[in-house]
């Protein structure tokens, strides 16, 4: 049965979903840009720290598709929880819980990026780096309690 609720997700996922996958494919070309695959290349690969360029656009692509494919699953999971009449899924929990740390290595990456174009400052930190995921932790903490609240009401009745 299609509720109004169960819609408005459906049309909130499409859109996370598009917006999703066009941040994925900046994500991959701004990578390409800076590696040079078809064109040439933008960032500075000789000289000094080049390990720890290659690991931060190794993680900032890694982390990053993690970071969306989650955002994707969870909206997904929450449409399917919705139509069975659930609002609260483990999986969901599980979603949140795991997009913490993987978002405190994402931000990482994304925040010491400009090391691979040769900036000389080396590893940048910004406040938003721990409060995302803290923030994310918060919301997990929350979610895995109505997880718990709804498993127990379904028990109860």
């Amino acid at each position: 049965m299609e509720t109004k609720l169960s819609k408005r997700m459906s049309v909130i996922t499409g859109l996370v979903i598009f917006f999703g996958v066009l941040k994925v494919l900046l994500l991959l070309a701004k990578a390409e840009n800076a590696v040079g695959i078809w064109s040439n290349p933008l960032g500075k690969w000789d000289g000094e720290w080049y390990t720890w360029k290659v690991l931060i656009l190794v993680g900032y692509v890694i982390f990053g598709l993690i970071i969306n494919v989650l955002t994707m699953m969870f909206m997904v999971n929450s449409i399917k929880s919705i139509k069975c009449g659930e609002f609260f899924s483990k999986c969901n929990a599980n979603i949140l819980w795991w997009s913490a740390p993987i978002y405190f290595l994402s931000g990482l990456c994304v925040n010491n990026f400009p090391i691979i174009y040769g900036a000389t400052r080396f590893i940048m930190i910004y406040p938003d780096t721990f409060f995302t995921p803290l923030l994310l932790i918060g919301v997990a903490i929350i979610y895995s309690a109505g997880v718990r609240l709804s498993e127990e009401n379904r028990l109860t009745v």
